[in-house]
């Protein structure tokens, strides 16, 4: 039965069969992806272009279902009422607050670890200016023994404090000379030295990135009888330094991203974080609380590290060199967060578990209104249902008579009323078919007006196509054979839309056709035919001027193509410039005079332009350039000459199509804003160099 359904579907529904195809591209590019690794992303691109407007359609309709099948009974719709009403509400709610306490709890750990590590730097800047002013108190001779009286003095203070400070390094600078010791004895070290970007101040803590290594340090300066003396300390990050950071909190990881010189460890560390780097330390020994309850749930959250980078020519901050990702718990933040509450801190949890409790009081008492009001409008709706029935059986003389109570029992009253509207708009539907197919007729005979056969032209290609915004159209285009050499090219656009112009259209029509009607001969030229283009348009528009409106008005671009000189003249009234590409330069065709029927007397001029092989003439209305799409902006002459360009060398038909397709995808829509016409005569060659007849498949009509 499902089978028969799908199939079904796919047989009478084009999205249907585009959504299957879609798909099998898609498991297409699945396998290709599996077996090769090197689907190339473009592919995935235009799969998920296809797919996003295919899974909206069916998102579409699946709603239209659920309101047509599942929610037609009144009972089942008051049950999603009921459940959007009270449950889904606070489910909201609490999900928000879940969700926010999650985030909020994440960044106070990270500040608090963040908090912890500026306290360590500043103590060991404090650390490092007590050792500073202590260079005041030795009565050394020379540097090197003042240095050494330090070094000694350093390592006997702090040595029964290795556990606070491990592996710390120490760095005495004394009027150019240098010494470099760690506390516990441990190997050698390297001088520190003093960067630039310091300058003259006097002390510095923070993180820095120092030779490949992230360290905490402090800095100090002082004077003594020997020189100035610059203290540095620092203290490399080691798992026992994350375990002082990270008392009471949780464990803490440093993860330095990939190809960063900091990086150490195994990318596999970072897997389940969905991190793309690698743990570079984490916590020694500090595990993540026990829960306290529950719903004491765990929280991991990242902080960024930003270092400074020591020898840097300035203070610059490398925001690259990793992150903290801190791992608490609810329980746990709570204690810091109301650690000087002392006694009181269990105040503000049973003021939070009351305001709950009043909330999820207030939500039933809103659940027991809801379905109170509800049960009032079955009743009205149970009688509106009953009268449908009878007007659908035709009984308009049916009446609910029901009280205007409230503004859904007022429906019954305007219900009654509605009936008695009801044959009166019967009567009025039927004139409205009645138009419409008269519209229809009309629609008909204008197609009749439009050449349904393309000329053939040694050496060009021609095609034409108009699509109305409405019925009918008031634009009109035309391919005039003049003789086996020569054929005119006609675009023109009447002010307007609908009827009025396509009657317009139509006098335009025959007043052109009337010039190059011979009586001996119907199908061929007179002399007149072969007339200056300006005359021909100039006598066009004395005719309209005496036989239409004074306020309508007519654009138009007449042209004659000579085969054998490629030689094409022309006159443009008023008309959108049409554009002649010829390797890759543009130039408009502006020459002529103001529009067709508005004045009596205009003198129209004419030019003259050879054509090359592979140069494309493009006339259209304004109906091409100027839709817009739904911020306001027009498709505009630049994308029309993208579009020509992005089918350079085709044929004059797949470059109109593509046009008409940039067009409907810029304004988004089914419905045109304008008339639409284009007229493309593309020259061609033989493969000798002379040009030869080229046909267009398929005859252009009105619709396109």
């Amino acid at each position: 039965m499902l089978f028969h359904r799908l199939l079904q579907e796919y047989r009478t529904h084009r999205v249907a069969r585009f959504t299957a195809w879609l798909l099998a591209y898609g498991l297409a590019l699945w396998l290709m992806d599996r077996l090769t690794h090197a689907t190339p992303p473009p592919l995935w691109t235009l799969f998920w272009a296809a797919a996003v407007p295919s899974a909206a359609y069916y998102f579409y309709r699946s709603l239209e279902f659920t309101r047509q099948r599942l929610l037609w009974r009144l009972r089942w719709r008051l049950m999603v009422t009921y459940l959007f009403i009270a449950v889904i509400p606070i489910g909201l709610i609490a999900l928000l607050i879940l969700f926010g306490g999650v985030i909020l709890g994440g960044q106070f750990a990270s500040f608090l670890v963040t908090s912890n590590l500026r306290s360590r730097a500043a103590e060991l800047q404090g650390l490092s200016r007590v050792i500073a002013h202590e260079g005041d108190f030795f009565a050394a001779t020379s540097r090197e023994a003042l240095l050494e009286q330090l070094q000694r003095s350093v390592t006997d203070n702090l040595s029964p404090h290795l556990a606070s400070y491990p592996a710390l390094e120490v760095t005495l600078w004394l009027a150019g000379a240098a010494r470099a010791f760690r506390v516990d004895g441990q190997g050698g070290s390297n001088p520190v030295r003093i960067p630039p970007w310091l300058g003259g101040r006097e002390g510095f803590a923070g993180v820095v990135v120092d030779r490949g290594r992230l360290v905490l340090r402090g800095f100090d300066r002082s004077g003594t009888h020997l020189g100035p003396l610059t203290v540095i300390l620092s203290e490399p990050f080691t798992p026992e330094l994350l375990d002082e950071i990270a008392a009471g909190i949780g464990p803490v990881a440093l993860i330095a991203p990939e190809n960063n010189p900091l990086q150490s460890g195994s990318p596999d560390e970072t897997s389940r974080l969905g991190l793309r780097g690698a743990v570079r330390l984490r916590s020694a020994s500090v595990a993540v609380p026990p829960p306290a309850n529950l719903f004491d749930a765990t929280i991991s959250n990242l902080a960024s590290l930003e270092p400074v980078e020591w020898d840097g020519p300035t203070e610059r901050r490398d925001t690259g060199a990793g992150l903290f990702l801190v791992t608490s718990r609810i329980s746990a933040l709570n204690r810091e967060i109301l650690s000087t509450l002392g006694p009181l801190s269990g105040f503000y949890w049973t003021a939070l578990a009351v305001v709950g409790v009043v909330f999820l009081l207030l939500e039933i008492v809103s659940l027991i209104i809801g379905v109170k009001l509800t049960r009032s409008m079955t009743t009205t709706v149970d009688k509106l249902y009953t009268a449908t029935e009878h007007v659908k059986r035709g009984d308009f003389s049916y009446r609910i008579r029901l009280p205007a109570r409230d503004q859904l029992s007022a429906l019954g009253e305007a219900f009654d009323s509605m009936t008695a509207s009801v044959e009166r708009l019967l009567r009025e539907s039927l004139e409205k078919t009645r138009l419409e197919g008269e519209l229809e007729i009309a629609r008909e005979v204008q197609s009749q007006l439009f050449p349904q056969a393309v000329p053939l032209v040694p050496g060009l290609q021609l095609y034409g196509a108009c699509r109305p915004a409405r019925v009918v159209s008031g634009d009109y285009y035309d391919f005039l054979r003049l003789d086996e050499d020569r054929v005119g090219l006609v675009l023109g656009d009447i002010s307007g839309k609908g009827i009025s112009a396509a009657l317009l259209m139509a006098t335009l029509q025959s007043a052109l056709h009337a010039q190059f009607y011979d009586g001996d001969c119907p199908h061929g030229p007179s002399e007149s035919g072969l007339a200056r283009t300006a005359e021909v348009v100039a006598r066009l528009n004395r005719q309209l001027f005496a036989s239409s409106p004074t306020e309508k008005y007519v654009t138009l671009f007449y042209a004659v193509y000579e085969a054998a000189s490629r030689r094409l003249t022309y006159t443009n009234a008023g008309h959108p410039p049409p554009i002649l590409f010829r390797g890759g330069r543009l130039e408009r065709l502006e020459t002529g005079g103001t529009v067709v029927g508005l004045f009596p007397s205009i003198r129209y001029e004419q030019a003259e332009v050879r054509l090359e092989p592979e140069d494309v003439l493009l006339a259209f209305t304004d109906g091409i350039t100027e839709p817009e799409n739904s911020y306001g902006e027009e498709f505009g002459d630049e994308r029309l000459l993208a579009a020509v360009e992005s089918v350079a060398g085709a044929s004059a038909e797949i470059i109109a199509e593509e046009i008409y397709r940039r067009v409907n995808d810029w304004t988004g829509g089914p419905e045109l804003q304008d008339d639409m016409t284009l007229l493309v005569a593309r020259v061609v060659r033989r493969d000798d160099g002379h040009p030869a007849p080229v046909e267009i498949p398929g005859s252009p009509r009105a619709a396109g």
